[in-house]
């Protein structure tokens, strides 16, 4: 793979922006592959089609490309808050490519932000824009990135560096399982299951994951069952093979 992108496609531009939008897409639509099936390419959709940039040909799971000069932060800047919110409901959100770039226009990182975890609780609603913009009362969405777990994170490039395609594939399918429940109880299953990552133990104790209870509160503040809510979603990732019960309140990590 190339990871390298052309600055001449976009030699006829002068906004910065417009700039690094067409030199990453051009890349992205040289390179770019699927993780959901054994497609190597994906299509460019039509210009300003909602939350996708890319259809794989094969299967036609969504792709949506970001890219940046900075890495990776806790929250990153999306589109119209409706559209993200109508595709969530709809189990019809498409994979995030969070592309890093540095100034000589290489490829440093693409991470996949995995569709099943693109959830109600990663999706922050921003005020609408002033009167006098130009979109005026336009309401756009920020993406929570710190409550989506190290799972849903998948590098496809890491430093410089490719990485082995039938890993990532395999990484990617091994959140699958996620589909198979509502955007709103993913939501929480997901939040608790990037707790337990946190905590960095083969073996750990309910007690700790109480320890993020006020994070909980934030993503979900009209609860206020929370300790309810986490025990509830430990039997979630024990039947999706996450975690394994093994008594007085402890619990192992399972494949991992």
């Amino acid at each position: 793979m190339e990871l390298k992108c052309n600055p001449e496609v976009a030699a006829h531009l002068t906004s910065g922006s417009k700039r690094a939008g067409v030199i990453t897409e051009c890349w992205f639509a040289g390179y770019a592959y699927c993780l959901a099936c054994g497609s190597n390419r994906l299509e460019q959709t039509r210009t300003n089609t909602p939350a996708r940039d890319y259809l794989c040909p094969k299967c036609d799971s969504p792709y949506e490309l970001k890219s940046s000069v900075s890495p990776l932060g806790r929250r990153i800047v999306d589109g119209a808050y409706k559209t993200m919110m109508e595709r969530i409901t709809a189990s019809e959100a498409p994979t995030l490519m969070m592309l890093r770039y540095d100034i000589a226009w290489n490829v440093r990182d693409l991470v996949a932000l995995h569709s099943v975890f693109l959830t109600p609780a990663v999706i922050e609603k921003r005020p609408p824009l002033a009167p006098t913009a130009r979109r005026a009362g336009w309401v756009g969405c920020n993406l929570r990135i710190d409550r989506i777990p190290v799972d849903g994170r998948i590098a496809l490039i890491r430093d410089g560096a490719e990485c082995d395609r039938a890993q990532v594939r395999s990484l990617f399918r091994r959140s699958e399982s996620f589909a198979e429940l509502k955007p709103e109880r993913r939501g929480w299953a997901a939040l608790v299951l990037a707790a337990v990552r946190r905590i960095g133990k083969a073996e750990f104790g309910l007690g700790e994951v109480y320890g993020f209870e006020e994070e909980f509160h934030a993503a979900y503040p009209g609860n206020s069952h929370v300790r309810d809510k986490i025990r509830q979603q430990m039997q979630v990732l024990r039947d999706l093979g996450y975690v394994e019960f093994v008594g007085r309140g402890e619990y192992k990590v399972v494949g991992r």
